[in-house]
């Protein structure tokens, strides 16, 4: 004769263990982090324009998105679905258009243009704030966020070498300029500057064959730094070079002066200019 008693514990028992089962929080995936994540703005004190640059680094995502502070869509991307192996978008850096702006027309001296806004209309719409970042891939999802500030520094005033000055292509050049301590406009401040950036392009071919890139020389500097040295290995006898410096700001805000060009012997001076 079988054991009721025997029954009753094992149907209790399977009946507790469908109900723990069914009671037991499903435990979701967290999403992972963005590797890295960039919103500033870059102003060129030469051309007094001012503009937005956003970029962002991860283990690859198909689709994704920028939101600002007001959970206002500013950016968002798709790559080609299935095929993860090689089409997610592991890196982005997105530059937007960047308007000459009233304010800094005015009080840097910039010729007027017709196509210029207010440095208010700018802010307003890019507030700053916290941007998200958010993106997917293959069901696995990413999150990130980047802080935009309105402190933008000044241009650094550049010292030498001089617009169209011939120098030697053999011998170091100095690039000198004086150490940015004020914002661009008295509303962007205060600032703190954590850095430079020189640039030194070889422009003396503006037409480039397909597939191919101009020869430039890139150098981060510490924020003490006011010099930078060219070395004589990177210039070419009969060469036409431009260059300019960026300050950086301690939210991210860079502002570049443009240097304009300087030329390389046995070019002369009346022909040191941009082509």
């Amino acid at each position: 004769m079988k054991s009721h008693m025997g029954l009753i514990s094992r149907a209790a028992l399977a009946g507790a263990v469908i109900a723990t089962a069914t009671v037991a929080p499903a435990t979701a995936a967290q999403p992972g982090p963005f590797k890295q994540t960039n919103i500033h703005f870059e102003t060129n004190a030469s051309a007094c324009d001012m503009g937005i640059q956003i970029s962002f680094d991860t283990d690859g995502i198909t689709e994704g998105e920028v939101e600002s502070p007001y959970g206002q869509e500013v950016f968002s991307l798709r790559a080609v679905y299935g095929q993860e192996g090689t089409h997610d978008v592991t890196e982005l850096f997105q530059e937007r258009v960047e308007p000459p702006i009233t304010d800094l027309e005015q009080a840097l001296g910039c010729e007027p243009s017709e196509d210029a806004i207010s440095l208010a209309e700018l802010l307003a719409n890019w507030p700053a704030g916290l941007y998200e970042f958010d993106g997917e891939s293959g069901g696995a999802e990413f999150e990130g966020v980047a802080r935009l500030t309105h402190k933008v520094p000044a241009g650094p005033v550049i010292l030498a070498p001089g617009d169209g000055d011939v120098v030697a292509h053999d011998t170091n050049l100095l690039i000198r300029w004086n150490k940015v301590t004020a914002p661009i406009l008295p509303s962007l401040g205060p600032v703190e500057i954590v850095g430079y950036h020189v640039v030194v392009v070889d422009i003396t071919n503006p037409e480039l064959a397909p597939g191919k890139t101009k020869t430039s020389l890139n150098a981060d500097l510490a924020k003490g730094e006011t010099t930078f040295l060219v070395p004589k290995q990177y210039l070419e006898p009969g060469r036409i070079y431009e260059f300019e410096v960026l300050a950086t700001e301690k939210g991210g805000n860079q502002t570049i002066t443009e240097g304009g060009v300087f030329c390389t012997r046995p070019m002369v001076a009346a022909d040191c200019e941009a082509p």
